[in-house]
């Protein structure tokens, strides 16, 4: 099983000089003396459900990949781009795509290897909200969730999909400056889309019975 861990490093430097220029004092600070990173860690889970009842066999669990794309995301989203407060990302995590491919967990990941329509030529399918807080009162993780009702993902009477990968994306198009509701959602454009977190796991099998719940939580 491969371990999600991203790692943000605090490092910098505040000196105070003189007119001239000279520093007469400073503090710095960084990975190189030690200090604690911030961890960004998510867990995910699904199950399928017939009639309301697990399915025997069907849980998967397990920590998933934050991409390049998501630690991105994380910087730009924290980061003021003009005074006084309109930050560089205004998108927000909202979809979820699932597929029948597998690759490495790994943070260079692009895209699902092999997307899947949730709905008629739709893939990208709205998490509810709002997400939940599962630590409450302190806010440090967040749950985001998903059911896939019997006739979605599996679009025909008697149909049977393998699921095997599953990514978390933003309502942000990269083609739109990521703003808000500009993410194309279809099957079309599934290759094109980079998810900012990725998971991948032995097959589940949906078929037009059942319901698939996932739970994606993220961990700070």
């Amino acid at each position: 099983m491969f371990r999600d861990l991203v790692q943000v490093f605090d490092s910098g430097f505040a000196n105070l000089r003189t007119k001239a220029g000279a520093i007469i004092a400073g503090r710095e600070w960084g990975d190189d003396l030690d200090k604690p990173t911030v961890e960004v860690r998510g867990w995910v889970k699904l199950v399928m459900r017939e009639r309301g009842k697990i399915v025997p066999g069907s849980h998967r669990t397990g920590k998933n990949i934050w991409t390049n794309t998501g630690k991105e995301f994380l910087a730009l989203k924290m980061s003021i781009a003009t005074a006084p407060s309109n930050s560089f990302r205004t998108d927000n995590v909202a979809y979820l795509g699932v597929g029948t491919g597998s690759q490495l967990e790994d943070a260079s990941v692009l895209a699902l290897v092999t997307p899947a329509a949730y709905a008629a030529g739709l893939f990208l399918a709205a998490l509810d909200i709002p997400p939940t807080f599962p630590l409450l009162p302190t806010r440090t993780a967040v749950k985001y969730e998903r059911t896939f009702a019997e006739n979605e993902i599996t679009l025909s009477l008697g149909s049977s999909v393998p699921i095997s990968e599953l990514g978390l994306f933003t309502d942000g198009s990269p083609l739109s400056s990521f703003a808000p509701g500009t993410r194309d959602l279809t099957l079309a454009s599934a290759s094109s889309q980079a998810p900012n977190a990725y998971k991948t796991f032995e097959p589940v099998t949906k078929t037009d019975s059942l319901e698939l719940d996932v739970s994606w939580e993220i961990r700070f």
